[in-house]
């Protein structure tokens, strides 16, 4: 039977930096290029935009699928790309409300292929450690900005330790927008009925796949409703237990998932 793998990217198939081997993202692409040797195929999920699949590509040396902005955007390995957007009305909303509180937060988005920030004196773009990382970074003009132009994602950087405070606030002030977290001092903003899992549905229908061909890996809040797609759901074990407890299995990288597929 011809299979699925279905893999977030940041934590998962590049390793996070809590990772005890050295070698853990070379053995993680050299499973991923035997398993497409083998016949199977390979889909990218993750938070990152359609920017990114050109420099995967070139490191795995093959076209394969790619969702990006948690469900947002996708690449099919035809070519073919599907955007979903939210107004950048929502992104003027909350840029209001972190600006006018006492959060010490930043919200960021891409507008006219520009990446656009609430403010540079608040986390991250305050942190003396970061400082040249941001130092392109650039202001949003709120008044400029048309309310009902589009974007794909919106993010919000908060330190760690309050991440989930701002989340609930975000959740019960029921911004009409889907909420999520891809890291431990980001929120995710992304269209209505938007999530990995929604477009895995959607290219399982492309491809006429059946869900038992379908086997998932991740480690972050975003990578849930993949786990919810299959009982193939593996996480990784450095992951938050709140995301843990949802998979089906807990390892220590992607290479050991295809290691327990192949002898499957």
């Amino acid at each position: 039977m011809t299979k699925w793998l279905i893999s977030d990217l940041d934590g998962t198939l590049y390793p996070r930096k809590e990772s005890s081997n050295p070698r853990q993202l070379e053995e993680n692409l050299e499973a991923v290029r035997r398993w497409v040797k083998q016949g199977h195929h390979f889909v990218a999920a993750t938070a990152r935009g359609l920017r990114h699949y050109a420099s995967l590509a070139e490191k795995l040396g093959f076209e394969f699928n790619y969702i990006g902005c948690n469900g947002a955007e996708v690449r099919l390995e035809t070519g073919e790309t599907i955007v979903k957007q939210m107004p950048n009305r929502i992104f003027i909303d909350l840029c209001n409300l972190i600006l006018k509180s006492d959060w010490d937060a930043s919200v960021a988005t891409g507008i006219d292929d520009q990446w656009v920030w609430s403010s540079l004196d608040r986390y991250p773009c305050n942190r003396e450690t970061v400082k040249p990382f941001w130092s392109s970074a650039v202001v949003a003009d709120l008044k400029k900005i048309d309310p009902q132009s589009k974007t794909e994602r919106i993010q919000i950087f908060v330190p760690a330790g309050q991440r989930e405070a701002l989340k609930d606030l975000l959740l019960n002030r029921k911004i009409p927008a889907g909420i999520t977290t891809s890291d431990v001092d980001m929120i995710d903003i992304g269209p209505l009925n938007c999530s990995k899992g929604i477009s895995i549905q959607e290219i399982c229908q492309r491809f006429g796949v059946h869900r038992d061909q379908l086997i998932v890996a991740g480690d972050s809040q975003n990578d849930i409703p993949m786990f919810e797609m299959t009982e193939h759901s593996y996480c990784i074990d450095l992951a938050d237990p709140q995301v843990l407890c949802h998979a089906s299995q807990a390892v220590s990288s992607l290479a050991e998932v295809i290691r327990l597929e192949e002898m499957r």
